[in-house]
């Protein structure tokens, strides 16, 4: 492979605030789509042993610190307070993920409580989960699904990556 090719792929990789497709490297760079997918998979394993890894996240491709060397960062940067949740918008986000699309009733009563409102609300803000429409029902309410954010900030390339209810002891009745 061209090295030029590559360290150009790098460097659109690297420049993105956020995954970058194949698809957009490719229309970019004008070339074909295989191509890059040849430059980003070389670029996986030169970078596979290094303090930065290739990622393959929400459907592109990031530069992230290798997970092995994640504790240190976190105590580098003192990040215990980045991302703080109560344990009702986890178990909202969670459902969410797990049940999108879904009406903000729905989330209620499967945490049992008279409204989450103030949580989906919380959670927009926040850009983990988004409207995605709304449900064809008498009222019309809304549905919310999870963000392209919140694959990224749980390392998902897809919802697919997410483990099974069975695998996290979760009983789906």
């Amino acid at each position: 492979m061209n090295t030029d090719f590559k360290a150009t792929v790098e460097a659109l990789i690297f420049a993105s605030d956020s995954p970058l497709s194949v698809d957009k490297i490719a229309r970019v760079l004008e070339v074909e789509r295989t191509l890059v997918q040849a430059a980003v998979e070389e670029l996986s394993v030169d970078c596979s042993h290094r303090g930065i890894n290739l990622f393959k996240l929400a459907g592109g491709y990031q530069f992230m610190t290798s997970r092995r060397f994640y504790p240190m960062v976190l105590k580098m940067k003192d990040t215990d307070r980045s991302l703080s949740l109560s344990q009702a918008a986890f178990e909202t986000l969670a459902i969410v993920s797990y049940r999108q699309p879904i009406t903000s009733q729905e989330v209620a009563a499967m945490r049992g409580v008279q409204s989450v409102s103030n949580i989906l609300r919380n959670l927009q803000a926040l850009e983990l989960i988004r409207i995605a429409g709304r449900k064809d029902v008498i009222g019309r309410p809304m549905l919310y699904r999870t963000s392209q954010k919140f694959l990224e900030l749980f390392g998902l390339n897809s919802l697919g990556d997410l483990p099974s209810l069975e695998e996290i002891g979760v009983n789906d009745s």
